[in-house]
Formats: C-alpha cells, sequence, structure tokens
C-alpha cells in the first residue's frame, strides 16, 4: 500500500513539477530520463537559469533609450549639418547676388571702373568665399555711354560657398550670379 501511495505522490510530482517547468518556457524532448516514476532532466539547473533569465529580460527596458538615442542620432546629426550647410550655400548666393546688383548699379553710375569692380565686389561674400568666386566685369560698348550694358557675371563652386563641405561634395554643383545694367547719363549740373 506505501509503494502505492509513493508512485502515486511521485506521479503527482511529476505533473506539478512539469507544469511548472512547462509555465517557465521550458520543453520537454526526447533526452528526458524517468527515474521512479518523477520526470528528471539532465540539465535542468542550467536551462531553468537560461529560460529564467531569458523571460526576466523579456520585459526588461532598460538600455531602450540608449538604443534608440544609437540608431537616430546618426540621422539627426546629418539633418542638423545638412541645415547649417546649405543655409550657408543660400546665404552665400545671396551674398553674389546682392554684390553682383551692386557693383553693377556703381559701374552704371559712373562710380566706379570695370578694374575696381573686380576686387570690390569681393568685399560682399562671406570670408570662407571671398577668394574663391570667379568675377566677370564686361561693357558692351563702354564709347558710347547711350548703349552700353554693364554686365557682373560671379560663380563659385557649391563646396567652396559653405565653411563646412561635407554634404557639397556628394553632387557637385555651380552656384552663379549675373545682372546686366544699362549705363546711365553722367549727371551734368548747369
Amino acid at each position: 500500500m506505501q509503494t502505492a501511495n509513493k508512485n502515486k505522490d511521485n506521479l503527482t510530482n511529476s505533473k506539478i513539477y512539469c507544469n511548472r517547468a512547462l509555465s517557465r518556457g521550458m520543453v520537454f524532448n526526447q533526452h528526458d530520463v524517468f527515474q521512479g516514476g518523477v520526470r528528471m532532466f539532465e540539465n535542468a539547473s542550467a536551462l531553468t537559469n537560461i529560460t529564467g533569465k531569458a523571460k526576466s529580460l523579456r520585459g526588461c527596458r532598460k538600455g531602450a533609450a540608449a538604443t534608440e538615442l544609437a540608431l537616430i542620432l546618426p540621422l539627426l546629426t546629418t539633418m542638423i549639418l545638412a541645415v547649417f550647410e546649405y543655409g550657408a550655400v543660400v546665404y552665400s548666393y545671396s551674398m553674389m547676388q546682392f554684390g553682383a546688383n551692386r557693383v553693377a548699379r556703381t559701374i552704371a553710375v559712373n562710380r566706379m571702373t570695370t578694374a575696381q569692380a573686380q576686387n570690390d565686389v569681393r568685399a560682399y561674400f562671406p570670408g570662407w568665399v571671398r577668394n574663391d568666386v570667379n568675377v566677370s566685369v564686361t561693357q558692351s560698348n563702354a564709347a558710347n555711354v547711350n548703349v552700353n550694358l554693364v554686365q557682373v557675371q560671379l560663380s563659385v563652386p557649391a563646396q567652396q560657398a559653405t565653411p563646412l563641405a561635407i554634404l557639397t561634395r556628394l553632387v557637385p554643383w555651380q552656384l552663379s550670379a549675373s545682372v546686366t545694367m544699362k549705363q546711365e547719363l553722367p549727371y551734368v549740373d548747369d
């Protein structure tokens, strides 16, 4: 009678142990060993430790923010650099247009010669592009003030138009500004 109760207890304990093991994520396979009616595992403690750690990590949120930052930071940095770099290119282009317009107007009202314009137009540019700009100042008919057209052309590579020149190197392009004005008659005071 005692042997029957003992086997019944072992069977009950085996079911309880198996149910606990299944709830922890343990999987039974062909290598499970039966001894005396109780299910015994060869590496039960190692398997329990591994599945227990894996289960505890499943809900763990430690390091999630650092991982997300590591994934987003390169994209965010690239976007910030792109805004800064293309902002500098747009500023350089705006100053090219302004400088070309001012110099063409100054020549058109007979306040500057074309030789002076070559150097004076550079004063309107930011420091990082001042020495890299190509300047061309021409007049269509300098002898006849009535038909003379003053043309100022400026050009610079886009990668020279920014102090960073990181993203503008990927696609090379040229910034250019051109202004044409008719020369005015000299003012005569009667």
